[in-house]
Formats: C-alpha cells, sequence, structure tokens
C-alpha cells in the first residue's frame, strides 16, 4: 500500500508532499535533503529526522543537498563540517557556523543558501557549498 501525504520536514520546516509504503522508510526532503523517516504510521503522523550519528548525520545531509543542485565542496569542507559539528554540540543543531545566530533560518543548509545564494554568489557564506567552476560567473 503507498500513502501520499503532506508532511513538514523538521530540519527547514518546509512542507512537501510524501509518498511512502512504511512507516521505516527513509524519506529525504527535497528542500533540506535531510533524512527523515515517519513517526508512526504513515498516513496518521509526522516525520523526524532519522536516527543517526552527527557526524553521518550532517555529512549525508551536506552530500545530497550538493547533489540535489549540483554543487560541489571545496578543500576547507573538513573545517565547515567540523564547525556544524561544534555548534550541534553546543546548541543541539548544524546552525551555519559563520552566522552569529542560531535561528531555525540558519540550520544547514541555511536558508539563505536554500534560496539560491550558491547560484547568485557561487557559494554560499561558509563555503561549504560551490557551484563547478566551469558554472561561476
Amino acid at each position: 500500500m503507498i500513502w501520499m501525504s503532506s508532511a513538514t520536514c523538521p530540519v527547514c520546516n518546509i512542507p512537501f508532499s510524501v509518498e511512502a509504503t512504511d512507516a521505516d522508510q527513509e524519506i529525504i526532503c527535497p528542500v533540506c535533503a535531510a533524512k527523515l523517516q515517519f513517526d508512526g504510521p504513515p498516513a496518521r503522523s509526522v516525520l523526524r529526522r532519522y536516527p543517526e550519528e552527527p557526524a553521518q548525520e550532517i555529512n549525508g545531509r551536506a552530500e545530497r543537498f550538493a547533489q540535489q543542485r549540483d554543487f560541489v565542496f571545496n578543500e576547507d569542507r573538513d573545517l565547515v563540517v567540523s564547525g556544524l559539528l561544534d555548534k550541534a554540540k553546543m546548541h543541539g543543531d548544524f546552525f551555519c557556523p559563520c552566522r552569529l545566530e542560531n535561528v531555525p533560518e540558519n540550520i544547514c543548509p541555511c536558508l539563505d543558501t536554500r534560496s539560491g545564494s550558491v547560484k547568485r554568489d557561487g557559494r554560499c557564506l561558509c563555503g561549504l557549498f560551490w557551484l563547478p567552476e566551469s558554472d561561476e560567473q
């Protein structure tokens, strides 16, 4: 049986349509690339983050987000990811290491990045996501 429902991503807080066959199915948010799963039967439940270690969660999310949008990483990726992990330890989520405010809009990938800053500027503020060199303006 396939369930169709509308759900809201607990990471980026954006609603999207979900098609699922069971509660254990992994769902990837089409906006922020977070790995999610249903908390109970899909037809009557909400999405929650897929349970995984912090380093695995943020690295996986960054990989999926970059792949969805054809972005690349530069040599500072490990440094940026380290900053994201530090923020998660201190503040409970992967807030952009280059932003002072630890608010939902700054959870990686931040709202500015999801809204087109990489396409506009060639990279995101913290330098995690970049346009490939051939696409830079």
